[in-house]
């Protein structure tokens, strides 16, 4: 059987096949031209490719077959997961590797509470199979979409101040390099490659497990609180430190911020809330008001005084801790979210906070809400946002009302310079215009990390056009997956 070859002998078999016996290979989880998976879109539908081919492997050795295809014709591989990145980061034009078979939990061990699955298995998943075992993810974002190499490779994070981003519980990975080699790596086995793969976008080599450090299940008790803006910011190391998970939604027309405490409970579940509130009042009348606040200002200012209402006037909730930690993301959009030192966050809410006003009385803009405010512990990940710092994160959108596009540019650019002059560092996973000379000042082992990918990959194998753009500076349009009209 192939799957129980060695390393270095199916390496030899690859390398003896002819070119158009390794497309026999994968043809059949090869996605036909014609077929509408042949063109990739994000969640949000705000970046769109074609790449030169789309595959759908089923095992490990279809990947290494893929791998060393692309080395035999000169193209690069971009693995992809959900495409839940509202940027360009999974696109290319040349070779996608869809992980959407690769999600499998492979072991579970209880007792040390640690699991190991493939690295396509979407969060939602895994959160069944833990559940099955009466285990759980330590912390969690706003949502379960992602799969987990996504979320590890990108730092993405929950909330919580003494609680580091998602990569921090990882404990080892196996990854395919370059050369079709099968390695792993941990803190204490190639460590500079586990920290570089950690937060390193897939550029180091295609994930395919990741070990994982999870805790017994458990369940949160979900609290709500308004305050108004002055109040919330001046306390605002008490309100982060006031819970085990403390997240803050800034509704900035109305001057309030609803502060909401995680912790974790053995209450029994009690989940709230109606359909009439929310789901016909807090998702359909308010894209409704939002979609004719476009033409008539009144209505948008409208639509943000009633979800700031809704939310606090929400009761408390207990359930299963995903279902607490994540949130409904309502509508496609466009976001951004960047980092900032926790010592810095009063100060730049409060430049925000004029400069949100300053948007709400220009007649051109629309601002959005809620302004999301999160928290994380330091880390010792290269390229991890809370690199060696305790975090603040701050995050925006703008809503695509019924699929429709809004203004957003203007209001993004202004929000990004004000968060770079507090430090901050971009949320790997959304649009930004930083580069190679800009990481170098902000990251400090960001050159370790170039090295790192000159070692395993010199020939840019997994180098797609955001990391050439965003790594390697090459002049590569940040619009170039935009669909155009």
């Amino acid at each position: 059987m192939v799957g129980e070859l060695t390393t270095m002998s199916l390496k030899t078999d690859l390398r003896n096949i002819p070119l158009h016996e390794l497309y026999e290979i994968l043809l059949p989880v090869t996605i036909p031209a014609s077929s509408p998976r042949s063109v990739f879109s994000n969640w949000a539908k705000t970046f769109f490719c074609t790449p030169l081919a789309v595959f759908e492997p089923q095992n490990e050795y279809q990947c290494e077959v893929i791998l060393e295809l692309a080395r035999r014709e000169g193209k690069v591989v971009r693995a992809a997961g959900v495409g839940h990145s509202p940027s360009d980061l999974a696109c290319t034009n040349e070779f996608m590797l869809c992980t959407t078979h690769l999600n499998r939990v492979l072991t579970v061990d209880k007792e040390k509470r640690r699991v190991v699955a493939q690295a396509g298995i979407t969060l939602h998943d895994l959160h069944i199979a833990l559940a099955e075992h009466d285990l759980a993810m330590i912390n969690l974002g706003s949502i379960s979409d992602q799969t987990l190499a996504g979320i590890v490779t990108t730092a993405s994070h929950g909330t919580g101040i003494n609680y580091g981003v998602m990569s921090t519980h990882v404990i080892s990975m196996t990854l395919l390099l370059a050369d079709g080699s099968r390695v792993h790596c941990s803190r204490s086995e190639r460590s500079d490659l586990f920290l570089a793969t950690a937060c390193g976008l897939g550029s180091t080599g295609l994930i395919l497990n990741i070990e994982l450090e999870v805790e017994a299940g458990f369940r949160l008790e979900e609290v709500f609180e308004s305050r108004n803006f002055e109040d919330a910011v001046v306390n605002l190391r008490q309100i982060a430190q006031s819970a085990e998970h403390t997240r803050m939604f800034w509704f900035p027309a109305a001057d309030k911020i609803c502060v909401s405490t995680l912790n974790r409970t053995n209450k029994p579940k009690y989940i709230g809330g109606s359909w009439f509130y929310d789901s016909f009042v807090g998702y359909h009348v308010i894209q409704m008001l939002l979609f004719i606040g476009i033409w008539f200002r009144a209505f948008n200012n409208w639509a943000v005084l009633l979800a700031s209402w809704l939310i606090v006037s929400g009761p408390s909730r207990v359930d299963d801790s995903h279902n607490v930690f994540n949130l409904d993301c309502r509508y496609l959009q466009h976001t951004t979210e960047w980092a900032i030192p926790y010592e810095n966050a009063e100060p730049c809410i409060r430049e925000l906070h004029k400069y949100f006003h300053e948007m709400l009385a220009d007649p051109r803009e629309r601002p959005h809400f809620p302004i999301e405010i999160r928290f994380s512990a330091p880390d010792d990940i290269w390229l991890s946002p809370s690199y060696n710092q305790q975090t603040c994160w701050i995050g925006i959108v703008q809503y695509k009302l019924y699929g429709f596009n809004v203004p957003y540019r203007r209001l993004f650019d202004g929000f990004e310079s004000i968060l770079a002059r507090y430090q901050g560092r971009p949320h790997w996973a959304k649009s930004h215009k930083l580069g190679p000379e800009d990481f170098d000042r902000l990251y400090p082992r960001f050159g370790d990390f170039l090295q790192q990918l000159q070692e395993v990959d010199p020939a840019g194998l997994f180098r797609n056009e955001y990391m050439q753009r965003h790594f390697f500076g090459q002049p590569i349009d940040r619009r170039v997956f935009k669909k155009r009209k």
